[in-house]
Formats: structure tokens, C-alpha cells, sequence
């Protein structure tokens, strides 16, 4: 222990007695002495000073660690790692390079320092030594499923699609649901021209997320070279630059680790994910405390701020927080966070009943974001629901332009030509939406909802309605379902089995304390009762998208 004191003091006091110049000197004895890499503080000035004060604190601990000739190896390792770390996420690559080289050095087989070298050298272009890095991670884990992805990302990035194949097999077969292996492998056919799997697998992956919008742009080039324009082009229109999710839990350390906004948004992010809004309140706050203004930064967690206030039930803070992203839209550019808001606004305001707000800010929302889906969608509804269908045909159009796949698209187009007394060219549409898409139930409700209720006769067919229901409730069972079937009953006039089921429906909606749809669903019931069919399909305020509650605002607000 004297030792130890003594050797501690001697390097403090050659700090004070002699300078910068002679302590840099006996730390590098000190490192010297173990067989390790000098380190060094870079120049900090182009990170914000919370970031500098914490990569200042971990240099300091290190060396405190080095001068200390008795520190334990693991501990030692672990000094240098951490060094390492807040370097890498300031992206001070060559100055952490050292720091996992002797952490890896001290600590052969802790696999974290190699994975992060690994990532560094590839920061860097060093592609080689990169691969054997993420090699030496594998040999030493070889189920570790993000380095897997990784290497085959980086044969991708290679031109070396034959080798890049065979790890996304690998990581496939290890999380079979993976939108990262399936995009990967996807990319590998598509080198190697095979379309017709490099489709099979992106849409496969786009199936399991939608929001992987980068997808989009490969997935058109294998349509195009299957020959398919007409399927590659709808995708084109959709592509966005948007990084695939991986579940890579060290390099969400590594992401969550700086003192920036951008660190605060994303562990603000996962706190919205697991369902803890207050606390990812409290993270886009500090986030914002620390973003510059004017930024696509400050928006965004402007706008995820409100969202996670909107989810605690704050929805006047909420407003306040999208209507400041709103005020600082930068013009009419593109700008992802300031659409967001005004969907957001858009949302609050439908679900208030208050309908030409609702639909300006939808026009905005577009505006800023013309391949926005959902909000063409809301606008179609709120223009169907303020009795405007005509206008909300073009905009169904619009979304079905950009997502031709897109069910509410199609669901919403129908209800609207129901809306203007078009039964049969709903019934023609929903009937050839199905045999495009022959496995979407929730096309088969709506052709089956409309033969069951349609104005029109010559589009009625209880019994064929009855049937479809029969084969849905296979599946799934519903209110909304309870009522096509109450209805099919009552056009086949079965009004006992209709007053029966409606009744049914009718208690489960009062449980949910579903308002609207219990006031629509009595209507129908005093139709039975009287012995009378129904001959409304759909109501005016059923909408694809559009909340008919609070808590499914809620939801369209968290989806956002």
C-alpha cells in the first residue's frame, strides 16, 4: 500500500514540478512498463461541452488507472475500454483505436473490446482489417447474431454477394423474423440477379416492418428486372433513406452513451417503446435542453416530446409541443418531423370533431411529406367523414399511388364509393382488391359487409355475405365482425339470429365503452327488432384511420 501511495504522489508531484511534457513522459513509462499503446486526449473543441466534460472524466480515470502500477488487469482493461467508447460515439476514431487495442491486450477474452475495434476500423475504411476483426468476435461467440450481420454487410459493401449469402443464411437461421438477415439476403439475390428471391425476401421483410422504408429501392430493381414495371414503380415511390433496425445490444450502449440530444432522443425512443412515457418525457426534455435550435434535431424531439405527453394524458402540452414544431417549419422543404407534427395535430383535432382544422393539417402534413401514407389516408377520412367523399376518392387515390398494397387505401376508396350510392364499382373494387390480395381478411369483411347491407339489390347477396363471415370467424372474431354477421342475418331474413347477435355485439362495445359504435349499433338493433334489414354498410363516421376515441388517438399519435 506505501508503495502504491508513493507512486501515485510521485506522479502528481512530477505533474506539478515539471509539466505537461514530463507527466505525458511517465504515463508513457507506464504504458511502456505493461507492453501498451500510448493514448491521448484529441482536440475536443468540434463536441458540445457536456460531451467534452465526459470524454475529459473517463481520459482522467484512465490515467489515473495507468499511474497506478497495481491496478488488476480486468480493471485496467476496462478503463481503456471505456476511454474507448465515449471516443468512438464522438467519433474520435483513431484516437480510440489504441484504448481497445491494449483493452483487448489486458483482457484477451472479453469480446467487446474486438467488437468495437471492429467497428472502428470499419468507421475508418480499413475494410479488411474490419472483417478480421468481426472473425476474431466469432471465433470467439459464433452464434453472436449482430456480427454475423455485420460481416455480411460488409461482403455486400465488398462486392462479394456469394460470401455475404452465406452469413445472412446464418443469421437467418438463428432469428428466422429478422428484417436485417431478410433485407440482407434480399440484397445478396438481387447482386447476383436473382429477382425473383431477392423480391421473395424484401417483401417478406417489409411484411414483418412496414416503416423499413429503405426497402423499398432495391425491391424495385428486382421487380424491374423480373420485367415487372408496374410492381417496381409503386415502391420508388416510397423509398426513404431510413437505417434498418438490428438488435445489437452493444452498439446501443454505444449509441446511448454520449450526453447529446441525439443520445436523449433514442433512449427516449425506447422508453415510448416500453410503454414508460414519463420517462421518455424527461428524456426529450434533456434532449431539447441541449439540442441547438433551428435543427432537424430540435424538431424531432420536439415532436417525440409531444407524443410521449400526449400518451400521459398532458394533451394541451402535447399541442403546445407539435405546435412549436409547426411555427419552426423550415418552408415548404421536406421535413419528416414537421409533417409528423401536423398529423399529430391533425389527429387531436378530428378527434374533437373539429373538421376543416383537422383538414389543413393534413394538407401540411402531405406537404411536407408527399409520400406520407397515413396521412393521405386521414385526409380521404376526414374529407369522407365531413361529407365531402368525392374529394376523398383522389385522396385514397393518392395513398394507393404511392402503397398500392395498402388495405385502408382500398377499404377507404370503397366506403367512399358506397358514400356517393356507387355499390356496384365498391363491389367490382373490393372484389378485385381481393384477388390481388387473396389473403387480406380484412378485404373479405368489406366485400362481405357490403353484400350484406348495400343499397343497391343487385349487389345484396345475404347468403354469399353469410358464408364469407362464417369463414372469417374461423379465424378471429370481432364486434365489427359480429355486426356484418347481423347483418347478412337480417338480408337473409334470419331477424331472430340478427336481433340475437347485434345484441351480443352490442354488450361487448358497451364493455369496451366503444360510444359511437354502441349509438350506430342500437340503430341497427330497432332495425331487426322492426323486422327490418340494414341498408348502410358503413356509416359516415367509420374512417380507415381516423381515431373514433381518445385512446385511439392515442394510437395514432404513438404510431407516428
Amino acid at each position: 500500500m506505501e508503495a502504491r501511495v508513493a507512486n501515485l504522489q510521485a506522479v502528481r508531484l512530477a505533474r506539478r514540478c515539471f509539466g505537461v511534457a514530463l507527466f505525458c513522459a511517465a504515463l508513457h513509462a507506464a504504458c511502456a512498463s505493461r507492453q501498451l499503446a500510448p493514448v491521448s486526449l484529441p482536440d475536443l473543441a468540434r463536441v458540445d461541452p457536456p460531451v467534452q466534460a465526459q470524454v475529459r472524466d473517463r481520459y482522467e480515470t484512465l490515467i489515473r488507472q495507468i499511474a497506478d502500477r497495481h491496478t488488476p488487469p480486468a480493471d485496467l482493461a476496462a478503463a481503456y475500454g471505456q476511454y474507448g467508447m465515449i471516443l468512438q460515439a464522438a467519433e474520435y476514431f483513431d484516437a480510440a483505436e489504441p484504448c481497445y487495442v491494449d483493452a483487448e491486450r489486458l483482457v484477451p477474452d472479453d469480446v467487446r473490446w474486438r467488437y468495437y475495434l471492429a467497428h472502428v476500423y470499419k468507421s475508418k475504411g480499413a475494410t479488411d482489417r474490419a472483417e478480421a476483426m468481426f472473425k476474431q468476435v466469432l471465433a470467439l461467440r459464433p452464434d453472436d447474431f449482430p456480427t454475423i450481420v455485420w460481416l455480411g454487410r460488409l461482403m455486400l459493401d465488398e462486392g462479394r454477394p456469394v460470401e455475404a449469402q452465406s452469413f445472412f443464411v446464418q443469421a437467418l437461421a438463428l432469428m428466422p423474423q429478422s428484417v436485417a438477415a431478410l433485407a440482407g439476403l434480399g440484397r445478396a439475390d438481387l447482386a447476383q440477379h436473382d429477382y425473383e428471391a431477392a423480391a421473395k425476401h424484401l417483401e417478406e421483410a417489409l411484411t414483418i416492418d412496414p416503416s423499413a422504408e429503405s426497402l423499398h429501392s432495391p425491391l424495385a430493381m428486382a421487380y424491374r428486372g423480373l420485367g415487372q414495371l408496374d410492381k417496381a414503380a409503386p415502391h420508388l415511390r416510397q423509398w426513404k433513406n431510413t437505417d434498418l433496425p438490428l438488435a445489437d445490444p452493444l452498439r446501443q450502449e454505444l449509441d446511448l452513451l454520449l450526453e447529446s440530444g441525439l443520445s436523449y432522443e433514442l433512449r427516449g425512443v425506447r422508453a415510448l417503446e416500453s410503454g414508460d412515457f414519463g420517462t421518455a418525457a424527461g428524456f426529450f426534455q434533456k434532449g431539447l435542453d441541449l439540442a441547438p435550435e433551428n435543427t432537424p434535431l430540435r424538431r424531432s424531439l420536439q415532436h417525440k416530446l409531444g407524443t410521449a405527453l400526449f400518451m400521459t394524458g398532458d394533451i394541451n402540452g402535447a399541442a403546445q409541443q407539435f405546435g412549436r414544431v409547426v411555427r419552426a417549419a423550415p418552408g415548404d422543404a421536406v421535413d419528416e418531423s414537421v409533417a409528423k407534427a401536423h398529423y399529430s395535430l391533425g389527429v387531436i383535432t378530428a378527434s374533437n370533431g373539429r373538421w376543416p382544422s383537422a383538414v389543413d393539417h393534413f394538407v401540411a402534413a402531405v406537404r411536407y411529406q408527399p409520400n406520407y401514407v397515413e396521412a393521405w389516408l386521414a385526409l380521404a377520412d376526414a374529407h369522407r367523414r365531413a361529407g365531402r367523399a368525392r374529394d376523398a376518392l383522389g385522396e385514397y387515390e393518392e395513398a394507393l399511388n404511392i402503397n398500392p398494397r395498402s388495405v385502408k387505401g382500398r377499404l377507404g376508396y370503397a366506403m367512399s364509393l358506397v358514400a356517393l350510392r356507387h355499390d356496384d364499382r365498391a363491389k367490382a373494387w373490393l372484389e378485385e382488391s381481393i384477388r390481388v390480395q387473396p389473403d387480406d381478411l380484412a378485404l373479405m369483411h368489406g366485400l362481405a359487409r357490403l353484400l350484406a347491407a348495400a343499397r343497391d339489390a343487385r349487389v345484396r347477396d345475404g347468403r354469399r355475405a353469410m358464408a364469407m363471415v362464417q369463414q372469417l370467424m374461423n379465424g378471429t372474431r370481432s364486434t365489427d365482425l359480429g355486426e356484418t354477421m347481423a347483418m347478412a342475418a337480417a338480408e337473409s331474413g334470419n331477424f331472430d339470429q340478427a336481433v340475437d347477435v347485434q345484441r351480443q355485439v352490442l354488450a361487448a362495445a358497451g364493455r369496451a365503452g366503444l360510444a359511437d359504435a354502441v349509438r350506430r349499433m342500437r340503430d341497427n338493433l330497432r332495425l331487426y327488432e322492426r323486422r327490418q334489414p340494414c341498408r348502410t354498410p358503413w356509416t359516415d363516421a367509420e374512417a380507415v384511420v381516423l381515431p373514433a376515441s381518445r385512446a385511439e388517438a392515442a394510437n395514432q399519435v404513438a404510431r407516428q
